[in-house]
């Protein structure tokens, strides 16, 4: 018999060893009964036809499944599964690829749309968390927790939402709503899982806090497909995407956080950030600006903060015995919509 011929259709010819030759026959097999199974549906992968193998969780978490696929059908961190009427985000990929490609999945439920550069509304399905816990907020004299200001989106990374930068508004909400609910991007992880050096994809982690609606800027316009949809600081098309300096929005005040340094110790002793309104013509100071600060950080247990109008005191807690973690400060002027965000790291005490 022709060895090479036999080793063809077990899909094991190239292999260099008796242990590859016998995954290549694990894989062959399994290939051929992976339909067979009750886990295994029909899915479109980014589009293209093919089978997945969705799997019930442990944990009940009907919003997470459990996926696996054949060793040649494989699956990356950012991809778009359409299943039973719902489009899924790939969250996890296990790159031990010896036998099954397998991973996570998250139910998507957040449409989030912009307008890009060239004024092309762009639209990514995300997974949403809610990431209340992790935040506090303070407006005027008073401390106040704020119990339904941020979204934690996670989108798959790609060319269009590479660009995404902070500060940029998006509608959160109902796409009928007269006033929607406004959000502002003030938080970017673009590393905690990023597989794209090994070509296998990456996701990254959106922090979105609660803004304004804006009547002036944020339009309802309406998609290729008929869809009414909210868009913020939409630009009509129909003009010029480069406006000539002459045309361009003068843009009247600027907001600046001033701090002595981009460290927080805990000592417990308060560290003061103050804000700045000012005149970008003049340089003079907006006396009338109305401050509101949030404070956004994973280890809000051990921050303590007061605001009183353009000043800002936050300490740390002796308590804290870990450091790098991040306090992300934002402040607004409420009457222009200027704001600005400074980043604090947390440092040792010595």
């Amino acid at each position: 018999m022709d060895i090479n011929h036999f080793m063809k259709i077990q899909n094991a010819y190239g292999t260099k060893n008796r242990r590859e030759k016998e995954l290549a026959k694990i894989n062959n097999e399994m290939s051929k009964h992976f339909e067979d199974t009750y886990d295994t549906v029909d899915i479109l992968l980014n589009g293209i036809p093919t089978q997945l193998m969705i799997i019930k969780d442990t944990d009940n978490n009907t919003f997470k499944k459990k996926i696996k696929s054949v060793h040649g059908d494989k699956f990356n961190l950012g991809d778009y599964v359409k299943w039973n009427n719902q489009t899924w985000l790939i969250t996890l990929v296990d790159v031990d690829e010896r036998t099954w490609n397998r991973g996570y999945m998250y139910l998507c439920t957040v449409p989030l749309r912009w307008q890009n550069s060239e004024g092309k509304i762009i639209e990514r399905y995300v997974y949403a968390d809610d990431f209340t816990k992790y935040s506090n907020g303070v407006t005027g004299n008073y401390t106040v927790t704020i119990g339904d200001n941020q979204y934690g989106l996670t989108v798959p990374i790609d060319e269009e939402t590479k660009k995404l930068k902070r500060d940029m508004r998006f509608v959160i909400d109902l796409d009928d709503m007269d006033e929607p609910d406004v959000y502002k991007l003030t938080n970017r992880k673009t590393k905690l899982n990023d597989n794209q050096y090994m070509g296998r994809g990456g996701t990254m982690i959106l922090t979105m806090s609660l803004n304004a609606f804006d009547n002036s800027v944020d339009k309802q316009v309406v998609l290729n497909n008929g869809e009414k949809v909210w868009i913020c600081n939409y630009r009509d098309c129909l003009s010029s995407l480069t406006p000539s300096p002459s045309d361009e929005t003068t843009i009247l005040s600027k907001l600046e956080i001033k701090c002595p340094n981009l460290e927080i110790k805990p000592t417990g002793y308060p560290k003061k950030i103050t804000a700045a309104l000012y005149e970008v013509d003049t340089g003079l100071d907006v006396k009338t600006a109305n401050y509101e600060w949030i404070v956004d950080t994973k280890i809000s247990d051990y921050i303590s903060y007061t605001a009183d109008n353009d000043i800002l005191k936050i300490s740390l807690s002796k308590q804290y015995d870990e450091c790098d973690d991040e306090i992300i400060i934002t402040c607004t002027d409420t009457k222009t919509k200027q704001s600005n965000s400074i980043i604090l790291t947390t440092k040792g005490v010595f």
